[in-house]
């Protein structure tokens, strides 16, 4: 089922401001893990923007912690847990699946954001202006991450993983969020990722544009890099890394 939110707010820029942060919860199954909260809910249970980097130092400088002691143990058994992590962490905003087959591909998870905005004057049929945000997040898991396997990865999203964007007349950004977990990853993948740069803008931007957030997590090192566009996803998932 797809999930949207929908938000009347005063102003355009209003659309962009409130940001998630991330609170510590534990449940019988796993360690402490870091999720998604509301910032600054309104009465109406108004959703925050995914685009947004969170904003509540003290509550990520907590799970910033934990990702800094990370254990270095990697395998099957630490992807699992990592990825399960992170699908617990957007599950409250975000649609999640797990083992996602998409264009001849099948991703260990995936998660889809959908967010509307509008103002309008008195009455809701006089709209001054109203706004879509999407982000479709792609999680693979990855024994040993290559420059040539990133190449292959970042190319499926900048073709394949595209088509998943809808540029309507309201369409304003659209992110394409690629996670990949990895027990091991070479010195010249992390140079690539932080080299990735991708945007496509449709109808010279008047329908909007689609950025691509790239993001890798060496289990081995325990840390994250991420391209330029990617940087809003690191400080979720570095929460998410201690083992």
């Amino acid at each position: 089922m797809r999930r949207a939110v929908r938000r009347e707010t005063a102003s355009r820029s209003e659309v962009a401001q409130k940001a998630p942060i991330r609170r510590v919860v534990e449940n019988e199954e796993t360690l402490p893990r870091c999720e998604y909260g509301d910032n600054s809910a309104d009465a109406g249970g108004s959703a925050p923007d995914s685009g947004n980097v969170a904003s509540d130092e003290a509550v990520a400088g907590a799970c910033g912690e934990d990702a800094h002691n990370a254990s270095r143990t990697a395998g099957p058994d630490a992807q699992q847990l990592v990825l399960e992590r992170l699908l617990a962490a957007h599950e409250a905003w975000f649609d999640v699946s797990r083992d996602y087959g998409f264009a001849g591909r099948t991703f260990a998870g995936y998660a889809e954001f959908h967010s509307h905005g509008e103002q309008y004057v008195l009455v809701k049929r006089a709209k001054l202006w109203e706004v879509d945000t999407h982000e479709y997040l792609f999680l693979h898991r990855e024994r040993h991450l290559d420059a040539r396997v990133l190449a292959n990865l970042v190319s499926f999203m900048e073709t394949e993983a595209l088509g998943k964007v809808d540029p309507k007349p309201n369409h304003m950004t659209s992110f394409l969020s690629l996670v990949v977990i990895a027990d091991t990853v070479d010195d010249d993948a992390r140079r690539a990722v932080r080299k990735v740069r991708f945007r496509k803008n449709f109808k010279w931007g008047l329908r909007g544009w689609a950025d691509l957030r790239l993001a890798v997590a060496d289990l081995s090192r325990g840390d994250v890099v991420s391209n330029a566009a990617g940087k809003a996803l690191v400080r979720t998932i570095e929460a998410n890394l201690a083992l």
